[in-house]
């Protein structure tokens, strides 16, 4: 296994977003302790607002075999810096983090540790169990290097012929890891928002990152690289594991990401701007 160091400060880093996710048991009385947990937090996250999620339940009759499907409605909670520049979304069985200023997991998992601490003591988590992290970047030409020569040979279209000019392109590799599943997924893009389309809602929660919800008209490199720990069963809440746990899953991620970076991309994004 290789051994994880810290790529340090870059600069010019590509890294334009980040979320770690929480799953706990479900809570069902979480909107009578909300509350509590948003005037304990609001000091340091002012901007607080209420909100409805869509989801689509399925039921499946076991004697008939079969299925019906619902809409649900959940209740959501969100609270942002003032700045805008971190904010957290809790509900009856998950809370997310996120940021489009991330610049080292310590001082992260710092502001998670104090919101997880503060939700679980009002909510009285007792189990968790699905934790994960998620990072986004945007790549784009830099100091004359072009887009195919700072990513790793078979996360872009191969090039056949001047007949065929690539276009676009969708790439996705799904790994098991010592901690849990890690995927890699890489788009070549354009005309498309810096993020997935998937998490849009949640990133427009987020002030400083209303501009990545915007479509993007030059091309780029859309690398979304999320790692998930899956246990088959719910687990004792432990604050220190919880946070632990991410961080196993950050440093594999980081290490994925630089296999598919290539090494002068890396040192391009280590230059200080000019």
């Amino acid at each position: 296994m290789t051994e994880y160091s810290s790529l340090g400060h870059m600069p010019r880093a590509p890294l334009v977003y980040t979320l770690a996710m929480v799953e706990y048991g479900r809570i069902p009385m979480m909107e009578e302790y909300a509350p509590q947990i948003m005037e304990e937090l609001r000091t340091d996250y002012p901007d607080i607002n209420e909100f409805e999620i869509r989801a689509l339940k399925i039921n499946l009759n076991t004697e008939s075999g079969k299925a019906s499907a619902e809409e649900e409605i959940k209740k959501q909670w969100r609270l942002n810096s003032s700045d805008g520049d971190f904010g957290v979304v809790f509900g009856e069985d998950r809370v997310v983090f996120q940021t489009a200023t991330y610049e080292h997991f310590p001082k992260f998992a710092e502001r998670i540790s104090v919101i997880l601490n503060v939700i679980a003591q009002f909510a009285k988590i007792s189990h968790t169990q699905n934790i994960g992290i998620r990072y986004i970047d945007n790549i784009y030409p830099i100091d004359g290097i072009q887009l195919p020569e700072l990513i790793g040979p078979g996360y872009l279209n191969p090039e056949f012929n001047l007949d065929l000019q690539p276009l676009t392109s969708r790439v996705e590799y799904v790994y098991a890891s010592t901690i849990g599943e890690l995927y890699v997924r890489c788009y070549s893009l354009r005309n498309h928002p810096g993020v997935p389309q998937d998490i849009l809602p949640l990133v427009e929660q987020l002030s400083s990152a209303q501009a990545l919800t915007m479509p993007v008209s030059k091309p780029f490199i859309l690398v979304d690289t999320d790692h998930v720990y899956m246990p088959r069963n719910l687990e004792d809440f432990d604050l220190d594991a919880v946070v632990e746990k991410l961080d196993g899953l950050h440093q594999q991620s980081s290490l994925a990401f630089r296999i598919l970076a290539t090494p002068k991309a890396l040192n391009a994004w280590r230059k200080k701007d000019e």
